[in-house]
């Protein structure tokens, strides 16, 4: 596309006119535009025409447009607004997307052009009626309504009349000296011209907006300066720069950096964009992803583990997150600053009639002097915090709460809990829901044994058995250790023994006692104790 450069004209009409030369100027390239040819039609010859169909492909094809009506469209308010029109009918400035003939307007008529980029003045029109009067009758004749036109203009420029005759008279005299090629085409682009700016009753045609001008904008510079500045006017530029220095500023590019960022980092946890782990209930009747990602769990995925790391927001806003949060702060003896943020948020999230008592419990527990859990806040908040204190409300504490969060929680105990080892032990313990470990073999393939009769492979037929048992013996004790107590555990160590003992010919081990009172079997509250006393407190 070709550069404009920005004179005093371009800099005061309206952007759509840039925009709208610029479109046409591709179309006029010889190489990439619309192809421009003297087309013929019978036996005449038509120069410098191109196609509607050519056109509409050619904006399609640039503007990336799918549907043809709109590039119709398009192609209709640009014949409309002057760039170019039909060659035949000189009646209806519309596009249509067939063979029909069309020429590019000259720059020189174009409605943002220096000379003419306002509306045309009447002397113009009536030199241009005279003109063609002129003129042969048969070929540039006056329509009705230039006729009427042309009486009026007689009547209202009757003074400078003459004028308009002589520069009629010398322009058609020039004419006679061109080309007859050349003469067709400026014939037609001038009529066109007037067809837009003089259109005939009744026919559709553009406002054209009237440009602003230079004249006109200095004039209005002028005044303001005249005028000059008020008192008023310094004080309120002084208070607008004020809050505008306090105002945080960003590049552009580097405000992008950071969405990308932003976009990058929580990339994996957004369920549109990576698939879920092990698989989305909805689609497989699955309900292990709502087990795992509970709101409360006793050993929390991986993923959520590392999702906690990112900020402070995130590991308060998971309940697991905060409990674990909660669980490291007690053993470093500092859980009092998220038990006092917690009931502060309690606080602003309860019913009206127990924001009284609530208000005198925190107060009691975490502020008053020798409180059990006494918060360590400074002496002016602490005073701040007294103020609000003597209209109790659901926020009588929110400034001593943003100070808790702030400096005590997020710039200190969260920095030391990612640190920390019970942080690590989670993010090591954490369940990767797309490994799944196959605890039971059912179904699966398994080698059978051959067995040879004889008496020299006997006695190591036996001991193969033998093997054979107490290896499936001791596996299904380990696959079901955290089912059995410790005296099923020991007695089924025992069967295992013996049998591997009698296998090798060796004497049979006596299986221990069972204590009194343990039944045959282990009952389910038996084994639910059991497992309570052997897991460890998390």
């Amino acid at each position: 596309m070709e550069h404009f450069e920005l004179t005093e004209h371009t800099a005061n009409r309206p952007k759509v006119y840039t925009k709208m030369e610029g479109l046409v100027r591709e179309m006029q390239d010889p190489e990439s535009g619309v192809p421009v040819r003297s087309q013929k039609l019978f036996l005449t010859s038509i120069p410098a025409a191109f196609m509607g169909y050519d056109l509409i492909e050619w904006l399609m094809e640039r503007l990336s447009i799918e549907d043809s009506s709109e590039a119709v469209h398009l192609a209709n308010l640009l014949c409309q607004s002057g760039y170019f029109f039909p060659v035949t009918d000189n009646k209806t400035l519309t596009v249509k997307d067939d063979s029909s003939l069309y020429r590019f307007q000259t720059p020189y008529y174009w409605p943002s052009s220096a000379a003419h980029g306002h509306s045309p003045d009447n002397l113009e029109y009536a030199i241009y009626l005279a003109k063609r009067s002129l003129r042969n009758k048969q070929r540039h004749g006056l329509e009705d309504y230039e006729l009427e036109a042309l009486n009026n203009l007689k009547k209202t420029l009757q003074n400078k009349w003459d004028f308009v005759i002589m520069q009629a008279e010398e322009q058609v005299r020039l004419a006679k000296d061109r080309k007859k090629g050349d003469k067709i085409v400026t014939d037609s682009q001038e009529r066109a011209y007037w067809r837009v700016y003089r259109p005939p009753p009744g026919c559709l045609t553009l406002e054209i907006l009237p440009l602003p001008l230079a004249a006109c904008r200095l004039e209005r510079q002028q005044k303001v300066a005249a005028r000059g500045k008020t008192v008023a006017d310094a004080k309120k530029e002084v208070q607008f720069l004020q809050s505008s220095s306090d105002r945080t500023r960003v590049k552009t590019s580097v405000a992008l950096d950071s969405l990308v960022q932003c976009a990058n980092t929580y990339l994996e946890y957004d369920p549109f964009l990576t698939p879920v782990q092990p698989s989305n209930p909805w689609h497989s009747d699955d309900p292990t992803f709502w087990q795992i990602n509970s709101i409360l769990v006793e050993v929390p995925t991986e993923r959520r583990v590392r999702r906690w790391g990112l900020s402070m927001e995130e590991l308060v806003s998971d309940p697991t997150g905060l409990q674990e949060f909660t669980n490291y702060l007690r053993k470093e003896y500092s859980h009092e600053n998220i038990r006092f943020w917690t009931a502060v948020n309690d606080l602003r999230r309860s019913s009206q009639s127990q924001i009284q008592n609530k208000v005198k419990e925190i107060y009691a527990e975490f502020l008053a002097a020798g409180a059990p859990c006494e918060v360590n806040i400074d002496g002016k908040t602490m005073e701040k915090t007294q103020s609000e204190l003597k209209t109790p409300s659901r926020f009588a504490f929110d400034y001593a709460s943003d100070h808790v969060y702030t400096l005590l929680l997020k710039k200190d105990c969260y920095p030391r809990f990612i640190r920390s080892e019970h942080f690590k032990a989670l993010l090591a313990a954490g369940v990767q829901p797309s490994h799944k470990k196959r605890f039971f073999n059912f179904g699966g393939p398994t080698k059978k044994k051959t067995s040879t009769s004889g008496a020299s492979n006997g006695g190591a037929n036996n001991v193969n058995a033998g093997t054979n048992t107490q290896q499936a013996t001791t596996a299904r004790g380990s696959s079901h250790d955290l089912a059995r107590g410790p005296a099923a555990t020991a007695a089924v160590a025992a069967t295992a023994a013996n049998a591997a003992s009698a296998a090798a010919g060796g004497d049979v081990l006596t299986p221990p006692t069972r204590p009194h009172g343990l039944p045959g079997s282990l009952s389910h509250t038996n084994v639910t104790a059991e497992m309570r006393c052997e897991t460890p407190y998390r």
